[in-house]
C-alpha cells in the first residue's frame, strides 16, 4: 500500500469517531428534548387531574350548602357556622377556598325584613348593598370563615355586577353549577390582591320543571369565592413531583394566554422573555374553558435536548475519536498490521463491555426477545422489577408476566402496532413472580434486519404502581364522604342516573330510600362532634349489612343517607326493608355513652311509579321522608303515585 494512503489512515479514522460521535449526540439530543416534551406533557396531565379534582371536591360542597337550605325553611347563622365548622373536619375538602356562603334572593319590599333578621343573628353592621332598585336583588347573608376578608363582603348584592351576574343567572336556568371569569373579589385589600372567581350552585324554593319555573323559584346561591393563587398553589401541593415547586405553571381563562385573563402565574413568566416553550392543555373547569401552561425550569433538560448529559457524551466521543486516531498513528508509524488487528480488536471489546455495562446498569427493565417472542436476555433492573432471573426467563416467552387484567383485544392491538408501526407505548397491568399484581409503563421496538425483516423485540419497563395508586385515590376522595367512606351525592347520582337507563332498558323498577336521623342534633351537642361522627359511622355500618351486594348506601349530607336499589321488588318488600333498617339503627349502641338514642325517618319512592328521572326521584323520596318525620319519630312514609300520563 502506497504510503501516503497509510498516514490517511489515522485521519479517517479521527473523522469516523466524529462522526459517529455526531450521530450518537444527535440521538441523545433527540432522546433528550423527548424526555422534555414526555416531562411537560405528564405535569400539565397531572395539573389538570388536580384542578378536575378540586373542582369536583368544591361542587360537591356547594351541593352539600343546597341540601342544608332545601332541608329546612329557615336555615340561622349559628347552624350555616355549625355546618360550615363540619366541612372543615376534613381541611383538605376546603384548601385554597377563601370562603362557603349563602346569597339569597331578596323578593320586593324584603331588604328590610332581610337586614333585621341578620342584624337579630349577629351581624350588626348588615346592610343590602348597592342601594338602589333593581329587577333582581340579592344579598350575600351567610360567608363563612367571617374572617376579615369575608366580612367586607356580607351584605353585598353580586347580581347588580356583569360577571357575577352572567355565572349567577346562568346557574339559575340551567340547574347547574357555574364558575365566573376572572374577577376582583370583595375580599381583596392591601398590597396582596390575586385574581378572583366565584362558582355558584343554584337553590329553589321547590323543584322546577322549566326555565320560567326556575328564576320563579329561585331562593338564592350556594357559593364560594376563589383567590386564585391560593387555590392553585394548594392544587399543586398535592402533586408529587421533584421538580413542580420550580416550574412554571400559567392558568388563563379561555383558550387564549391574554394578560386580562391571567388567573395564576407560579413563576411570573407571563408577559417575559423567560416565557418560551410551554406546553398547553386545554381544560372544562365546570362551566369555563381554562388553558393550562407547563414550562420546565432552567438546568433540566432543553426543549432542544442539550443537557450536560450531551456535552459529556460529546467529549467523550471526541476523545475516543482523538484516542483512535493516534492509537492508529502508532500503528501506522510502526508498520504493525498485527498490531492495528489487536488494537481495533481490543477497542471494539471496550466498546462491547461498556454496552454491556450499560445495559446491565440501566434503571429502567430490559428485556430482549426473538422474533417469535421467546426471552433471549434481561438486565437486573428486569429481575428486580419481575422477580424473575436472568436464567428462569431465559427461553421463556414474556407472557410469563400476563396479569389476566386484560383481555385478548388488547394484546391483538399492542401487537398489531408493533408489527404496523414498529412500536408500543402504554400501561399494562402485570403480574410479579410473588403473585402480586403491578402498574407498568411499557415501550416496545422491533429490531429490523437489512432486509427489513423483523429479528428481535426490544422491551423497556418501568413500574408506575404507586402513581397509578395516587390517582385512584384522588377520584375516590372527589366521589366518596370522607367520614363514611360510603358515596357521596355526586356518585349517588351519576349511578342512580345509570340504574334508571338500565331500568328503562331492561324494563325494571328502580327505588330510593331517603334517610335521615331523628335525634342526631342533640346527640351531637350534648356529646360533641367526635361522638356525632362516630355515630354515622356505626349507622353507616349497620345500614350496609342489612342491603344486597348490588344496593348502592349513600351519605347525602349531615344526618341523611340515601339507598338506591338498581332492581327494585315490590312496594311492600321495599316497605319490609324500610323497617330492617329502622329497626336496624334504632338498637342500642355499646360503643357510644348509653344516652345515645336514635332512630330513622325513612321516605320511599319508585320509578316509574313515583317520578320520571333522577332528580324528581330523589326530590319524591326526600318529601316522602319529611312528610314521615313531621308524622312522628322513625316513621316510614311512601311518596304519592304519578297520575296516569
Amino acid at each position: 500500500m502506497p504510503r501516503p494512503t497509510i498516514h490517511a489512515l489515522p485521519w479517517l479514522v479521527l473523522a469516523l469517531g466524529l462522526v459517529i460521535t455526531g450521530l450518537v449526540c444527535e440521538g441523545q439530543r433527540r432522546l433528550g428534548s423527548a424526555e422534555h416534551e414526555r416531562i411537560e406533557r405528564d405535569l400539565a396531565d397531572d395539573i389538570t387531574r388536580a384542578i378536575e379534582a378540586k373542582f369536583t371536591s368544591t361542587e360537591a360542597v356547594l351541593a352539600a350548602v343546597t341540601g342544608l337550605m332545601q332541608a329546612s325553611e329557615g336555615v340561622t347563622l349559628n347552624e350555616f357556622q355549625r355546618f360550615y365548622r363540619s366541612l372543615a373536619l376534613s381541611p383538605s375538602t376546603l384548601n385554597g377556598i377563601q370562603g362557603v356562603g349563602y346569597a339569597k334572593v331578596i323578593p320586593p319590599g324584603g331588604i328590610p325584613a332581610l337586614e333585621a333578621l341578620a342584624r337579630r343573628q349577629g351581624l350588626e353592621d348588615f346592610r343590602v348593598r348597592p342601594p338602589g332598585p333593581r329587577p333582581l336583588t340579592s344579598a350575600i347573608l351567610y360567608l363563612e370563615p367571617l374572617d376579615w376578608r369575608n366580612q367586607r363582603a356580607i351584605g353585598f348584592d353580586m347580581y347588580s355586577e356583569p360577571t357575577r351576574r352572567e355565572a349567577m343567572r346562568w346557574a339559575a336556568i340551567t340547574g347547574d353549577a357555574a364558575l365566573t371569569g376572572p374577577v376582583r373579589l370583595l375580599q381583596e385589600a392591601g398590597r396582596s390582591i390575586q385574581p378572583g372567581t366565584l362558582i355558584y350552585l343554584p337553590i329553589y324554593g321547590r323543584e322546577p320543571r322549566s326555565e320560567a319555573e326556575r328564576l320563579r323559584h329561585l331562593q338564592g346561591w350556594a357559593y364560594a369565592p376563589l383567590r386564585m393563587a391560593d387555590l392553585l398553589r394548594t392544587t399543586l401541593v398535592s402533586i408529587d413531583h421533584p421538580i413542580l415547586s420550580r416550574t412554571g405553571v400559567l392558568v388563563y381563562d379561555g383558550e387564549k394566554p391574554l394578560t386580562r385573563a391571567l388567573l395564576f402565574d407560579s413563576q411570573h413568566l407571563h408577559g417575559s422573555r423567560l416565557l418560551q416553550h410551554p406546553t398547553w392543555r386545554t381544560l372544562r373547569v365546570v362551566n369555563r374553558d381554562w388553558l393550562i401552561g407547563v414550562q420546565l425550569p432552567p438546568g433540566q433538560i432543553s426543549p432542544n435536548g442539550f443537557s450536560s448529559t450531551l456535552v459529556f457524551i460529546g467529549l467523550l466521543g471526541l476523545t475516543i475519536s482523538l484516542a483512535a486516531a493516534l492509537g492508529m498513528r502508532a500503528l501506522v508509524d510502526n508498520q504493525l498490521a498485527l498490531q492495528r488487528a489487536l488494537r481495533l480488536a481490543e477497542q471494539a471489546g471496550r466498546e462491547q463491555a461498556l454496552a454491556a455495562t450499560v445495559f446491565e446498569n440501566s434503571p429502567v427493565a430490559i428485556v430482549v426477545t426473538d422474533a417469535n417472542g421467546f426471552v433471549l436476555t434481561t438486565n437486573e433492573a428486569f429481575s428486580q422489577l419481575s422477580g424473575y432471573s436472568r436464567l428462569e426467563a431465559h427461553g421463556r416467552k414474556t407472557n410469563l408476566l400476563k396479569s389476566g387484567r386484560h383481555d385478548e383485544a388488547f394484546y391483538r392491538e399492542l401487537w398489531d402496532s408493533i408489527i404496523g408501526l414498529g412500536h408500543w407505548h402504554g400501561e399494562i397491568w402485570n403480574r410479579h413472580r410473588n403473585g402480586q399484581i403491578r402498574r407498568h409503563e411499557l415501550s416496545i421496538s422491533a429490531v429490523l434486519d437489512e432486509s427489513l425483516q423483523i429479528t428481535s423485540f426490544v422491551g423497556m419497563l418501568r413500574d408506575i404502581t404507586e402513581r397509578h395508586e395516587q390517582d385512584e385515590a384522588v377520584r375516590h376522595q372527589a366521589t366518596h364522604d370522607y367520614l363514611t367512606g360510603l358515596p357521596n351525592r355526586a356518585l349517588l347520582m351519576e349511578q342512580l342516573t345509570q340504574a334508571l337507563a338500565m331500568g328503562r332498558r331492561y324494563q325494571h323498577q328502580v327505588a330510593v330510600l331517603f334517610m335521615d336521623i331523628n335525634g342526631f342534633k342533640p346527640v351531637n351537642d350534648t356529646h360533641g362532634h367526635s361522638v356525632g361522627d362516630r355515630l354515622l359511622q356505626l349507622v353507616a355500618t349497620r345500614l350496609r349489612q342489612k342491603l344486597r351486594e348490588s344496593d348502592i348506601l349513600c351519605r347525602q349530607g349531615g344526618d341523611e343517607f340515601v339507598v338506591l336499589i338498581p332492581n327494585a321488588p315490590d312496594l311492600v318488600q321495599l316497605k319490609q326493608l324500610a323497617l330492617i333498617l329502622r329497626e336496624t339503627a334504632g338498637q342500642p349502641y355499646p360503643e357510644l355513652p348509653a344516652t345515645v338514642a336514635v332512630s330513622l325517618s325513612i321516605g320511599i319512592a319508585r320509578w316509574p311509579d313515583h317520578a320520571l328521572d333522577a332528580d324528581s326521584l330523589l326530590n319524591a323520596a326526600d318529601t316522602a321522608m319529611y312528610r314521615a318525620k313531621h308524622g312522628g319519630a322513625g316513621f316510614i312514609d311512601m311518596a304519592p303515585e304519578l297520575p296516569p300520563a
